[in-house]
C-alpha cells in the first residue's frame, strides 16, 4: 500500500493528480530554470565586464601613473565606480605592487570572491632619424603598475530578481488557471461518471429484479405444471390402474381359456405401464417443484438431494455438511440456492468423473453481513474456465446469484473444482 497510495483515492482525486502533477512539475522546472538562467546571465556578464573594465582602466591610467598625477586619476576612477553599481572596488598598484589607489563603491553589495587584474603598460616608440622609419623593433613596452577590479553581483541580481519575480507571477497565474480548469474538468467528469455509475447500478438493479421476476415466473409455472401433473395426470393414471385391475378380476372369473388369460395379461401390462407412468410423473413433479423444500426446508432438501445422488452414484461418494440456522429463509432465496446446488451436482455427475463430492452449506450471521454460503467441491478432472464459462449451467448459476446481489466463484484446475456461491440475506 505504501508503494501505491493512490489506490484509496477517488476518481476525482486521481484525475486532478493526472492533470495537476505534470503542470506542477513543469512549473517547478520552469522556476528553477528561470532562476538558474538569471544567475548564469549575471555570472557571464560579470566575467565579461570585469576583464574589460580592468583593461580599459589600465590603458587610461598609463599617463597618470607615469606622470604621478594620481589625484586626477582618483577623481575619474571614483566617478566611474560610483556610477557603475556593478563595480565593488578598484585598486591601483605600482610595478612593485605597492598600493597607489583604493576606491570602494558606496552602493554596498557583496563582492565577488574573484577579481580581475590588468597590467599598466608604458610604450616607448623610437625612430631612426636617418631612415625616418618606425617598425616593431622601434617600440619598448614596460610594466609600470597594475589595476585590480573587483565586481559586485548584488545590483545585477536585484534587477534579475525583479524580472524573475515577474516571470514567477505570470507562471503562477498560468498554474492557477490550469488548476482551476483541472478542478472544473474533474468536477464535470466526476459528475458524468457518477451519473453513469448510477445509471449502471440502476440498470444492474433492474436486471436483478427482472431475473428474480423471471425465475419467480418460471418457478410458478413449474409449480402449476407440477400441480397439473399431480392432480390430473396422476389421478388419471390411478383410475387407469383401478380399471385395469377390475378387468383382471373380471377375466379371472370368466371361463378359463386362452382369451381370458390374454385379457388378464394385457390388463396386467396396462397396470404396469400406468405404474411406470405414475412413478415418472412423481419424479417429474419433484423436479418441477421440490416438495421436499417446503416440507424439510433448505438444509433438509439439499441433504435429501445429496443422499439421493450418493445412493445413485456408482463409484462416487457424496457428502453434506451444514452450519448455522436456515429457518426463516426467504422462499425465493431458498429455491434459488436449491436450484444452484442441483445444477452444480448435475454438472459434476455429467462431466467431472469425480470419486468424492462435498456439499457445504453455511449461514454467516455477521452483524452487518448476513449471507448464505454454498460450496460444491469435487476431486474430478477439472476444466478450463475460459472454455466452459459460456455454458448454460454456469450462466444460469451466475445469474441466480446475481439476481440477489450475490456472487459465484469457481476455482478449478487439473485436480478438481470448487464452486462457491454467496447469497446476501436480508437482516431479520
Amino acid at each position: 500500500m505504501a508503494l501505491a497510495p493512490w489506490r484509496g483515492w477517488s476518481v476525482r482525486t486521481r484525475l486532478l493528480s493526472i492533470i495537476i502533477l505534470p503542470a506542477a512539475y513543469m512549473f517547478i522546472t520552469f522556476v528553477v530554470y528561470a532562476w538558474q538562467s538569471r544567475l548564469t546571465a549575471v555570472r557571464e556578464e560579470l566575467a565579461e565586464r570585469g576583464p574589460l573594465l580592468a583593461k580599459v582602466l589600465a590603458d587610461s591610467s598609463e599617463y597618470s601613473v607615469t606622470a604621478g598625477k594620481l589625484d586626477e586619476l582618483r577623481a575619474s576612477v571614483s566617478r566611474m565606480v560610483q556610477s557603475d553599481s556593478g563595480i565593488y572596488k578598484v585598486e591601483l598598484f605600482d610595478k612593485a605592487r605597492r598600493p597607489l589607489l583604493h576606491i570602494v563603491s558606496r552602493s554596498g553589495g557583496q563582492p565577488e570572491p574573484a577579481y580581475y587584474e590588468a597590467p599598466i603598460l608604458r610604450r616607448l616608440i623610437w625612430m631612426n632619424m636617418q631612415t625616418r622609419t618606425a617598425g616593431p623593433e622601434g617600440m619598448t613596452v614596460e610594466t609600470v603598475g597594475h589595476v585590480r577590479v573587483t565586481m559586485s553581483p548584488t545590483a545585477m541580481l536585484r534587477k534579475q530578481t525583479g524580472r524573475f519575480y515577474f516571470a514567477l507571477l505570470v507562471a503562477s497565474l498560468g498554474l492557477l488557471v490550469c488548476v482551476l480548469l483541472a478542478w472544473q474538468l474533474a468536477k464535470q467528469f466526476n459528475h458524468s461518471l457518477n451519473a453513469s455509475i448510477r445509471a449502471l447500478r440502476e440498470a444492474d438493479a433492474e436486471k436483478r429484479r427482472l431475473i428474480r421476476k423471471v425465475n419467480g415466473a418460471v418457478e410458478e409455472e413449474r409449480k402449476s405444471i407440477a400441480l397439473e401433473i399431480h392432480d390430473e395426470l396422476n389421478a388419471t393414471l390411478i383410475a387407469v390402474r383401478l380399471e385395469s385391475q377390475r378387468v383382471v378380476d373380471l377375466a379371472r372369473k370368466l371361463e378359463q381359456g386362452a382369451e381370458a388369460q390374454e385379457i388378464a395379461a394385457r390388463a396386467q401390462g396396462v397396470i404396469q405401464l400406468a405404474l411406470g407412468l405414475y412413478n415418472s410423473g412423481r419424479a417429474l413433479v419433484r423436479r418441477l417443484r421440490p416438495e421436499v423444500l417446503d416440507m424439510l426446508g433448505l438444509q433438509g432438501a439439499i441433504e435429501e438431494m445429496v443422499r439421493h445422488y450418493d445412493r445413485a452414484g456408482a463409484g462416487c461418494r457424496f457428502e453434506f455438511h451444514a452450519e448455522g440456522d436456515f429457518s426463516g429463509l426467504d422462499g425465493a432465496v431458498a429455491i434459488s440456492a436449491y436450484r444452484t446446488v442441483q445444477e452444480a451436482l448435475s454438472n459434476v455427475v455429467k462431466h467431472a468423473k469425480a470419486t468424492r463430492v462435498t456439499v457445504a452449506l453455511r449461514r454467516a450471521a455477521a452483524p452487518q453481513d448476513s449471507a448464505l454460503l454454498i460450496e460444491v467441491a469435487d476431486n474430478g478432472k477439472g476444466y478450463d474456465p475460459a472454455l466452459a464459462s459460456a455454458g448454460i449451467g454456469i450462466i444460469g448459476m451466475r445469474e441466480r446469484a446475481d439476481a440477489f446481489g450475490g456472487s459465484l466463484a469457481i476455482a478449478t484446475g487439473h485436480e478438481g473444482t470448487a464452486i462457491t456461491i454467496r447469497l446476501p440475506l436480508a437482516s431479520r
